[in-house]
């Protein structure tokens, strides 16, 4: 088996860097060692390494991918070593906590890493310099009004959280439903066919004469074909396909509609009722990008249509985007 490969000028030998590698821990497609931090490459885990004594910052680098025209968001974490006075290596993680688990544990480990993005302290300073200018802002008139009527909305969400988390969750998997194409369907399906025909042909097979190798290796084929089809969310089952999206979706929709109808004047309608768009529509008021609702709600739009797979944001951003674009794509940005 080969060893990982080095992308540092620094190189360790051989034998130690594998054996360091059987023992490092695993974190998704990357791992930390004693002697080095291992960066997986294209499906094969932990492929690269880098010494520790060249490694200078770790970081995550959060993206948005290509969905569609309507600018999808989908999240693409990505973990960034950056090494040998400038270089950079970057791989994706699946799961919010295995990156962040992995930062904890390289913090512990190697404090002498940073694990902020360079000139990211600069950055933050500043945007937390531009946060504290707009919390002392004084509007007046009908601005002053709307940024009233939109912090009671955050309250009166704010007493029903389940209510804002079931409409995002149900946005995302109608939004989910709603981008996979029949003709992918039809192919996975033909693919998840093809799966179980190796697996029942290899069965048949050995009965009439077939090699142990062969059906071995018609069973592990197909198996790897019905995983992955089962595994890809394409296929359509009993509780995910586009019928079942849309009833929950108009479900979740009509308990937030008759929770909001309980306060009359409520300023967002049921399909965006989030306290994130509040904070959002709040900002763009101070910050005298609009004047009213209406307004600071078009604004709101008009950013959100621009977030698509070219905007790298901060973490901030990420999580507010990432919770409340569904609601937006899902309702065509009506």
């Amino acid at each position: 088996m080969s060893g990982p490969q080095p992308l540092s000028t620094v190189t360790i030998d051989a034998e130690e860097i594998r054996a360091d590698r059987r023992k490092s821990r695993k974190f998704d497609q990357c791992g930390l060692g004693e002697k080095a931090i291992y960066i997986g490459g294209f499906l094969t885990p932990r492929k690269f390494y880098v010494p520790y004594s060249q490694v200078t910052h770790v970081f995550k680098r959060v993206a948005v991918s290509k969905g569609s025209g309507k600018a999808f968001l989908t999240p693409i974490l990505y973990l960034v070593v950056r090494y040998d006075d400038g270089k950079e290596k970057q791989c994706s993680f699946r799961y919010l906590n295995e990156a962040d688990d992995m930062l904890t544990e390289l913090e512990r480990t190697h404090p002498e890493i940073s694990l902020k993005k360079p000139g990211s302290e600069a950055e933050e300073k500043k945007k937390a310099e531009r946060l504290q200018r707009l919390d002392s802002v004084v509007l007046e008139g009908e601005a002053a009004r709307s940024v009233r009527k939109l912090e009671n909305a955050k309250e009166i969400l704010n007493k029903r959280p389940g209510l804002c988390k079931e409409l995002i969750a149900r946005a995302r998997i109608k939004r989910s439903c709603d981008l996979i194409r029949p003709g992918w369907q039809i192919l996975a399906a033909a693919i998840l066919a093809a799966g179980i025909c190796c697996i029942v042909g290899s069965v048949f097979g050995l009965r009439a004469g077939l090699s142990k190798t062969a059906a071995i290796l018609l069973i592990l084929i197909g198996a790897a074909a019905v995983l992955m089809m089962v595994n890809s969310r394409i296929l359509p089952t009993p509780g995910r396909n586009r019928r079942s999206a849309e009833k929950t979706w108009e479900k979740a929709l009509d308990s937030m509609q008759h929770h909001i109808n309980s306060y009359p004047g409520f300023p967002l309608p049921a399909r965006y009722a989030h306290p994130v768009v509040c904070d959002r529509m709040i900002r763009i008021l101070k910050e005298e990008r609009a004047s009213d609702l209406d307004g600071a709600l078009t604004v709101l739009k008009q950013d959100l249509k621009q977030m698509d797979h070219s905007v790298q944001l901060d973490r901030q951003d990420y999580e507010e985007v990432i919770q409340i674009k569904p609601l937006f794509l899902v309702s065509d940005y009506r």
